[in-house]
């Protein structure tokens, strides 16, 4: 807690003492309006003080997570690339994506193919 802080709550602590303080002896006092009145001035300045120190404490900072989770249909299967020349297995050095299409380069008989989406209905 800093030096200002420490201060502040004091000073508040203080004037909610002597303003609790003022406003009891009010009815006791010869001029009991004005004596009313300093009491509710000095409670209204501490607690704009202890809001005030409230309001200016940095906020914790909030962590955000976003978790993403992938659902395949039932009927998805996971197969290796083959060429469809000589049916060799393909690496990733053989897909290239060209103008939005994906092109296919055999790293073995080096036949040069676009490869195409077929429809799933």
């Amino acid at each position: 807690m800093s030096a200002g802080k420490v201060v502040g709550y004091i000073v508040a602590a203080i004037l909610l003492f002597f303003g609790i303080l003022w406003i009891w002896a009010a009815p006791a006092n010869e001029n009991p309006w004005m004596t009313l009145l300093t009491g509710v001035i000095m409670l209204t300045i501490a607690i704009i003080i202890i809001v005030v120190i409230k309001l200016r404490e940095p906020k914790p900072e909030q962590k955000v997570e976003i978790h993403t989770k992938l659902e395949l249909p039932g009927n998805m299967n996971l197969e290796r690339l083959k060429c469809r020349s000589c049916g060799a297995e393909l690496s990733q050095k053989s897909v290239k994506v060209v103008s939005g299409g994906v092109l296919i380069t055999c790293e073995y008989c080096g036949s040069t193919y676009m490869l195409e989406e077929e429809p799933k209905w």
